[in-house]
């Protein structure tokens, strides 16, 4: 039970990403520069300004800051909005949010994730509550690369030694995406965890699948993550229990 509560700690300091719309850089010599951050090559950030691009080396940075972005403890404030969702044997359906995925047997919904956290949308945890999937779908109308950059600030700022192992290019369900594996140490409870999240970009939103279990375990767990995030898919919503937050396109 304690590696399942140190597992769910890790849930809510991940899920705690919101959106954004711009983003303020401040460098080593002071200069602080408003913009949009366009694509990431290498260790230099292209960012764009009103009066065109500059390049930003990784090494002048100090901080990037998200002003638009909700803080953990407003996130955390709101009462968790209200789902319909199905698990059928091995089949996910959230009409809410309008997708579907697959699972494996034995699998069952995580409720205590939403409970505590409002911006989740589904999640989901395997029978000996080892590994563990959060759906996060979140108003966005930036680019896939501004989006990274702030959920890996994001994720440096809420762990302890993160080391991130592997970005790349992808697609799913037909839209382009960012694969991302990362390991990291939740704050005060030293135990290390790795996790696969795969981001995905629609018209107006990113949508984030988020898989993590204890970084002995990740190995062994990735080929599942794998097989369940290639499942997902985004259908037409049978039935809408709340407007807004979760309601995605199926364009």
């Amino acid at each position: 039970m304690l590696s399942y509560y140190k597992l769910l700690v890790a849930a809510l300091l991940l899920s705690t990403v919101t959106s954004l719309k711009a983003e303020e850089i401040e460098l080593k010599n002071g200069t602080k520069v408003t913009g949009t951050i366009v694509e990431v090559e290498g260790d230099i950030f292209r960012v764009k300004m009103p009066y065109g691009e500059i390049r930003i080396p990784r090494t002048d940075l100090v901080k990037i800051t998200f002003p638009d972005a909700k803080s953990a403890s407003a996130a955390e404030s709101n009462e968790p909005a209200q789902v319909d969702e199905v698990l059928s044997g091995t089949e996910y359906t959230n009409r809410t949010a309008g997708f579907q995925l697959v699972v494996p047997a034995g699998w069952v919904l995580a409720s205590e994730l939403r409970a505590k956290q409002s911006d989740i949308a589904a999640a989901l945890k395997s029978p000996d509550q080892s590994q563990f999937l959060a759906v996060t779908p979140e108003k966005f109308a930036g680019n896939l690369t501004t989006y990274e950059v702030f959920c890996e600030t994001q994720y440096q700022s809420k762990f302890e030694d993160y080391k991130r192992f592997e970005k790349s290019d992808m697609q799913l369900d037909g839209r382009p995406g960012i694969r991302l594996i990362f390991q990291a140490v939740a704050p005060n409870l030293h135990i290390t965890l790795k996790f696969l999240v795969y981001i995905v970009q629609y018209e107006d939103r990113m949508v984030r699948l988020s898989f993590w279990t204890l970084e002995p375990l990740f190995e062994d767990s990735l080929p599942v993550f794998e097989k369940i995030a290639r499942s997902y898919r985004l259908h037409k919503p049978v039935s809408v229990a709340v407007k807004g937050a979760f309601s995605l396109s199926a364009n």
